[in-house]
């Protein structure tokens, strides 16, 4: 009777246990790159538009090296995923020759019915959002070092109190040369504008290894609980979504600020010729 108590009940923390693990699993390497790209790609795309609006190529100056990197993610997540390329663009300078005023473009194909290819559309589609956080903590790690450190330490042990969230960026501050530091925030702010917002053409894209990802996911998730370790996989996904929640709040803040000064450019500029 015991026994049979006791198997009730493990069956009965079976199944929520695992419910939840298969939702924060998904979450973490799914939901949490999609936000961060949807609220990047809400302030690039609206400052792009004022861009625009001033002059075509305003886009390119003010963005172009995040273009370029958002476009060699494509493309290298095409190559790591087994899809072909068949036309690429890493960069549109002549943007009045093309229709659409693309920045830049990866066209590609693949062989469906192959998992491996089929779950690439997600990571090539998200890729931009992996090419940027690199780029920008690479320039981290060239230009304030002790930023780089500490983001790094926060990565592997996180605490989510205001009083430890704050230093993550007041250190650029505090720590580096007032030079340097303008140097690294233009060229962030550069990547931030031109390089996180995806297309509407990048979510759909999405859409085939999305599916794909969560099923891998869930059976990882569902094999993992059957063996005794139901964490293992959110530990190593924790890992690796910190530092990109760390790096997409910091691009937050630079393309708000990009956004703000761009506007209140472009209103100053408006009221001075009439």
């Amino acid at each position: 009777m015991i026994g049979i108590m006791l198997m009730t009940e493990s069956t009965t923390n079976f199944w929520p246990q695992l419910i939840k693990l298969i939702l924060v699993n998904n979450g973490l390497l799914i939901a949490v790159p999609y936000l961060i790209a949807s609220l990047l790609t809400l302030i690039n795309h609206a400052t792009k538009k004022r861009l625009a609006q001033w002059h075509q190529s305003a886009q390119l100056i003010v963005g172009g090296l995040g273009v370029f990197i958002h476009e060699s993610s494509h493309a290298l997540a095409c190559l790591l995923f087994g899809h072909r390329i068949t036309e690429m663009q890493l960069i549109n300078f002549k943007l009045r020759d093309n229709p659409d005023r693309s920045l830049g473009h990866v066209t590609h194909t693949y062989r469906t019915g192959k998992i491996w290819p089929t779950i690439g559309n997600l990571w090539i589609g998200l890729a931009p959002i992996f090419g940027c956080s690199i780029s920008i903590l690479g320039l981290t790690w060239l230009f304030a070092r002790p930023t780089f450190t500490l983001w790094m330490t926060f990565a592997f042990n996180p605490s989510w109190h205001a009083d430890q969230i704050w230093p993550l960026f007041k250190t650029l501050l505090t720590t580096t040369a007032p030079i340097t530091f303008l140097i690294w925030l233009i060229l962030c702010g550069m990547i931030a504008v031109g390089g996180f917002d995806l297309s509407r053409a990048d979510f759909k894209g999405t859409i085939p290894g999305t599916i794909a990802t969560v099923i891998i996911v869930t059976l990882i998730t569902i094999g993992l609980q059957l063996i005794g370790q139901p964490q293992a996989l959110t530990n190593l996904l924790l890992k690796g979504a910190i530092p990109l929640i760390v790096i997409g709040m910091m691009a937050l803040i630079l393309s708000t600020i990009t956004w703000l000064l761009i506007n209140g450019l472009l209103a100053f500029h408006y009221k001075k010729r009439h």
